[in-house]
């Protein structure tokens, strides 16, 4: 009986002994975030092609170290590219045309085809207005010279002095309005765009 009633009791008190507690949940370890995937190519597009041609960057035969001084000087000359997108530019330079690219293939066309190509056209709705070159070195001024300097010869932007796409206004006009490379699209009315080019034109 003594027995049974010890039993009992050491029972009893394991019972009541309190469990320890569960220990604390994992957290689950935060996940990296996933890599920023630059596309080169837009980036050179957008940087590089608003003042020089495709062609250019294709005659290029330079190695990583040598793309990545151009692209250092030319971030500094007001490019436009974010530091982070200078590696990922840099490698697809070099990878693009390195010293192994190969030899360069000069693309040919017809004598008729190149003087075509930079033949004048008839200006149509942005011909010469009535009104003097004051006003048009005005407007100008006003829309143009921040990016293509004071006088028309370059900054950001490329010079515009004496340039044979002066002659061709709707190829112009269209590059105006919708933009090219950095240069935003911007929308003047046919009367302006007139005014722009007669004082382009007059400028040597």
């Amino acid at each position: 009986m003594k027995r049974a009633l010890s039993l009992a009791l050491v029972l009893a008190a394991a019972c009541t002994k309190k469990s320890p507690p569960p220990p604390p949940p994992v957290e689950a370890e935060a996940s990296a975030p996933a890599p920023v995937t630059i596309d080169a190519r837009g980036v050179a597009e957008r940087s590089c092609l608003s003042c020089h041609t495709m062609q250019m960057l294709e005659q290029q035969r330079l190695t990583e170290a040598q793309w990545k001084k151009v692209v250092t000087k030319m971030a500094t000359w007001g490019a436009n590219l974010e530091p982070s997108e200078e590696p990922a530019l840099v490698a697809w330079l070099a990878a693009s045309f390195g010293p192994d690219a190969g030899a360069y293939v000069f693309p040919l066309r017809s004598e008729s085809a190149a003087l075509d190509a930079v033949a004048a056209t008839p200006d149509g709705r942005y011909a010469a207005p009535d009104a003097g070159l004051d006003h048009a070195r005005a407007l100008y001024t006003d829309r143009c010279s921040g990016c293509h300097g004071p006088e028309a010869r370059g900054h950001i932007g490329t010079n515009l002095v004496d340039r044979p796409f002066l002659y061709r206004a709707e190829e112009l006009a269209r590059t105006i309005r919708k933009g090219r490379g950095k240069m935003p699209p911007m929308q003047l009315a046919d009367a302006e765009i007139a005014e722009i080019l007669t004082y382009l034109r007059s400028l040597r």
